[in-house]
């Protein structure tokens, strides 16, 4: 079955269907769970002078970090009145075009190879083209085999209707494939500490940068969304109330993360791998 790492409110790990996990469930589990390792594939079109990172350097010097500033771009929301499964599947699909495009246009200054992901939207828990069978799935996840990501749309994401919260679980996922494409996933696992203690900090870093990345292309089309500050600052509440568990970092610290994404607008400040244990936690 291919991995999938969750992202919904609260620990999911404490849901009854990945518990508990130990270091090997960490190495061969996980690392299934939150992006394609697969070798890269160069997309039609796609100019790329270097090849991907790898090891240390691919966390800490990534060329993602050097690239500047996503693109900003018109992302008009297709609706901030998320009712039901069929308008919040819509709002998505726009969401990911804008998601295509942003990182397509980065990664190509990046001189880095890209393609899409995979997208799916369900509204109950099912077999999925992505991730196979998502029985107790929830939230969002991004997984291995297909480079594919999906969100489940249920009862309690409707809860946050007519606020960004929808869009930023669909660019934290995206950010899941950001990592991958760029060789950041890779180096993540070869290099995660053998201990579940370490591995849990180790794990939240990759997290913390999902987070971060998803803040800086909420940015780039932030003033096309015609939302004010006070919407980002709702999201922002949100996030530190509800999105904190072991695997993930703590409510506040994925606020920050995000919100330390958006004010730059670039990846360049989410390298969360040479930042202090305090602000990853």
């Amino acid at each position: 079955m291919p991995g999938f790492l969750p992202q919904g409110r609260g620990n999911p790990f404490t849901r009854g269907w990945l518990v508990p996990y130990s270091p090997e469930f960490v190495r061969k589990i996980i690392p299934l769970l939150l992006a394609g390792l697969v070798a890269p594939l160069l997309a039609p079109g796609t100019v790329h002078a270097r090849p991907v990172p790898t090891g240390l350097s691919a966390l800490t010097k990534n060329p993602i970090y050097s690239s500047g500033k996503l693109p900003v771009r018109s992302c008009p929301e297709y609706s901030t009145t998320i009712e039901d499964f069929l308008t919040a599947q819509n709002y998505l699909r726009e969401g990911a075009e804008c998601l295509d495009a942003t990182w397509t246009s980065f990664f190509k200054k990046a001189k880095l190879p890209f393609r899409k992901p995979g997208m799916e939207f369900i509204s109950k828990p099912t077999k999925t083209r992505a991730c196979g069978n998502m029985d107790g799935f929830w939230g969002g996840a991004y997984c291995q085999d297909t480079q594919g990501l999906v969100v489940l749309v249920d009862g309690w994401m409707l809860e946050y209707e007519g606020t960004p919260f929808l869009f930023y679980v669909l660019a934290h996922e995206y950010g899941h494939h950001v990592q991958q494409r760029s060789g950041i996933i890779k180096a993540h696992y070869k290099l995660m500490p053998k201990s579940t203690k370490a591995a849990y900090k180790w794990h939240a870093r990759l997290e913390l940068q999902a987070d971060c990345l998803s803040g800086a292309f909420l940015r780039s089309i932030w003033a096309s969304t015609g939302r004010d500050s006070h919407d980002w600052q709702q999201l922002l509440t949100y996030i530190k109330e509800d999105m904190g568990d072991p695997t993930h970092g703590g409510g506040k610290s994925r606020a920050a993360w995000t919100d330390r994404g958006f004010k730059a607008g670039s990846p360049s400040v989410c390298n969360t791998y040479k930042a202090p244990a305090s602000q990853v936690a």
